[in-house]
């Protein structure tokens, strides 16, 4: 097991009691009898919750950490679901076509009621979970990993291996291919994207992989015009996540020394702007990693760490802080939402689902 820090306190504001949740765990039935898939990046819509699935991990560690293991096998393609208000598992939406080896990465809810999901060896697509539609996305390419949504309905999704972001329309057409500018020496791979929509801002999160091996990996951020034109790199601090609402107000999870903070920056105003909440002030980052912030309804935003520690921000002065448990070694948590008094979230050990109550 990982030993990880307890978030401090931050003088000023008021944080709940922390310590590990009582929690309960709920488990989809095992997609294939082959490999083992888990939880993946989630997002909501009217009280369910869709998730990818995915071996990638399990097939990487049982072939020496190999990351092209997940291809020596054939195995169905799912998007999960569950039933956010009730608690359970539903029946997961099959997205796969024969002879497919990559499972989902990352899904989107997009407001057109279709959830358009990634599985990076092989091409992206959509469900519609209403008709059962699904269309798959080959002209898109591969080598995608997360997903945003971009400018007038459009979407946004990182390109790990390509060193960009690929911006194409509800129907699959793309529409521009934005390359990041990475240092001299370097290469980018992107991960995380966000769109400011006020201020017509594509902002992504990176690693950055030296050309020789000696040299350590970074970790800039990128700020992109809407057309993809580069307007700032950042290498300091580094930014682990990033996301915007629909009003324009930003949330980055942003790493400086051993403290994690959240800044929350006012709509249409500069990143600065707004206020900096600090979530932990001996923040484990060899350990841990800031996976996801996801926005709920009611104006609460919630941070989640792989470790399992879940920041529920109310507001700049109230941050609601617990940890879900350790479940399995190796085990990593993705994405946490908020219903009540409850947090939920996506464990990557088996297709799982966490919940516990919040202090």
């Amino acid at each position: 097991a990982l030993a990880l820090s307890t978030p401090a306190a931050l003088t000023g504001c008021l944080h709940a009691a922390r310590g590990e949740s009582r929690a309960e765990r709920f488990q989809s039935p095992a997609p294939s009898a082959r490999e083992r898939y888990c939880a993946w990046y989630a997002d909501e819509r009217d009280g369910t919750l869709y998730f990818g699935a995915a071996a990638f991990w399990s097939a990487m560690r049982a072939h020496g950490n190999d990351p092209l293991a997940d291809l020596l096998d054939e195995g169905p393609v799912v998007v999960g679901r569950f039933d956010l208000r009730r608690e359970h598992m539903l029946a997961p939406l099959e997205v796969g076509r024969a002879g497919d080896r990559s499972g989902v990465w990352d899904v989107l809810a997009h407001p057109n009621g279709r959830i358009f999901f990634t599985t990076f060896f092989e091409s992206a697509g959509y469900t519609d979970p209403g008709s059962g539609a699904m269309q798959r996305l080959p002209d898109l390419g591969t080598g995608l990993n997360e997903l945003a949504l971009g400018p007038d309905g459009s979407l946004l999704a990182s390109r790990y291996d390509a060193g960009s972001i690929a911006h194409f329309d509800s129907d699959g057409a793309l529409l521009g291919e934005y390359p990041l500018d990475a240092p001299p020496g370097y290469r980018a791979a992107p991960k995380t994207i966000a769109y400011d929509p006020l201020r017509a801002e594509i902002w992504v999160t990176s690693d950055s992989l030296p050309l020789d091996p000696a040299d350590p990996i970074r970790h800039e951020s990128y700020v992109l015009g809407a057309a993809g034109e580069p307007l700032q790199r950042v290498a300091e601090p580094e930014l682990q996540f990033v996301r915007f609402a629909r009003d324009g107000t930003g949330y980055r999870a942003e790493v400086e020394g051993r403290n994690l903070w959240l800044q929350i920056s006012d709509p249409g105003a500069g990143p600065q702007s707004g206020s900096r909440i600090l979530l932990d002030a001996a923040f484990p980052a060899a350990l841990d990693f800031v996976q996801d912030i996801e926005l709920m309804r009611d104006g609460r935003a919630v941070v989640t760490r792989w470790s399992g520690w879940i920041h529920v921000v109310e507001s700049p002065r109230v941050v609601r802080t617990t940890r879900l448990p350790e479940l399995e070694a190796g085990g990593l948590y993705y994405s946490a939402f908020a219903e009540r008094d409850r947090i939920c979230a996506t464990y990557c050990a088996d297709l799982s689902v966490v919940c516990a109550d919040l202090p």
